[in-house]
């Protein structure tokens, strides 16, 4: 009895073993003679880029100052109006760091003021993710090196961290001392301030560079050459320079660009610049003019009215020119048949079925092709290996 077990266990293992054979070799002659493949359909954008070099030009004034000592009222960036306090200049060094001091002095007493009252106190103490987003803000300003703003946050963290730890007891004895220093320091102070107003309204900064004279005007019918060499001269601020005003909304970008790339531009009103590393956001740019061919470079002259303060600083610059930018889907090049009427097509696996989808061939880039399609999406499945395609094939 058990050996007629074997045996039946036997024969069973072989039937098994044979079946696997014949399977195999069905499954190894149908990929072998009819092949299946598909791949996702994806998106892809052709650009087209020109490198550009030149220079950044716009309305500015300097703010000069024959004063020793000064204190900026102004933040990196801030907008002030036509007589607006730019600073407060002292003729010593002793005079300008008393009135620092007593300004320091005036913000804490107010911040200390305010805490006195229970919600405030409460409000005060719950500011741990404020302090941390504070310190944050705090490294930013220090690494962009604005320092008036910087200044100024580093006083209002400190008030908060010494809220947090502090009762109202504490912020009495706090405010008691801060305003007595406040009283020394009015009573020592015979030195008054004189103050600088702005004699333009616009955008501060401290970034002064020697180009500031430099406007539309200058660059507006410049050559090739004569923008080279203007790119190659070395400007010097002036020593008395304590910062710059930028005015108006619309500055300028003057570069030398390529022949074939001018060409490309030739009779558009609109092209798109980025600037790379120093500004991440594409810029619409309007075209002023084309200069005249000069040893197969050209100056392209461009005018912005955005982001004004971002670029203020700008002035010798790098960029890419966006010549031309096509949307559409990437497919591989066995994944492009032509249907019974000559257009071209692709095949898509939709349920068990293949369907025909009518496509424009954009780009050849050889094992592949950019096309477009109003019925094809991203994601699709295309069929790239099959045989005797046809739309209603029965396929997976």
């Amino acid at each position: 009895m058990k050996r007629n077990t074997n045996l039946t266990l036997k024969i069973a293992c072989y039937l098994v073993f044979a079946a696997l054979l014949v399977w195999l070799g069905i499954y190894t002659y149908q990929a072998m003679n009819d092949p299946y493949r598909t791949v996702p359909v994806t998106t892809y954008v052709d650009r087209e880029t020109a490198p550009v070099r030149g220079i950044v030009a716009r309305e500015e004034e300097v703010i000069l100052s024959t004063y020793t000592a000064v204190n900026l009222k102004l933040q990196e960036g801030s907008r002030v109006a036509k007589g607006g306090t730019v600073a407060e200049a002292f003729r010593s060094e002793e005079a300008l760091l008393r009135a620092v001091r007593l300004s320091d002095l005036e913000a804490e007493a107010a911040e200390l003021t305010t805490l006195l009252t229970d919600s405030a106190m409460e409000n005060a103490r719950q500011t741990d993710a404020e302090i941390q987003s504070g310190i944050r803000r705090l490294r930013q300003q220090v690494s962009s090196r604005s320092f008036a703003e910087a200044e100024s946050l580093s006083q209002l963290l400190e008030t908060q961290v010494f809220a947090v730890f502090s009762s109202q007891s504490d912020i009495r004895e706090r405010l008691q001392e801060v305003n007595g220093e406040i009283g020394d320091l009015r009573r020592h102070s015979s030195e008054s301030a004189d103050i600088l107003t702005a004699p333009v309204p616009g955008l501060f900064s401290t970034g002064t560079d020697g180009w500031e004279s430099l406007g539309y005007e200058e660059l507006q019918g410049i050559t090739p050459g004569a923008l080279e060499s203007l790119l190659g001269q070395r400007r010097q601020p002036s020593e008395q320079a304590l910062g710059k005003l930028v005015s108006g909304v619309k500055w300028y970008f003057a570069a030398l660009i390529g022949e074939e790339d001018a060409d490309v531009l030739y009779g558009r009103r609109e092209v798109r610049l980025r600037f790379g590393r120093y500004y991440g956001e594409e810029l619409n740019m309007q075209v002023e003019s084309l200069s005249a061919l000069e040893n197969g470079r050209r100056v392209i002259l461009l005018s912005c009215s955005e982001a004004l303060s971002d670029v203020k600083d700008m002035r010798l610059q790098e960029g890419e020119l966006l010549l031309s930018e096509i949307s559409g889907f990437r497919i591989p090049r066995r994944g492009l048949h032509v249907d019974e009427d000559g257009y071209p097509c692709v095949y898509v696996q939709t349920a068990l079925m293949a369907e025909k989808k009518r496509v424009e061939v954009l780009r050849d880039y050889g094992d592949y092709y950019l096309v477009g399609s109003e019925t094809l999406h991203a994601g699709d499945e295309i069929i790239v290996s099959a045989k005797k395609l046809y739309d209603g094939k029965v396929v997976g």
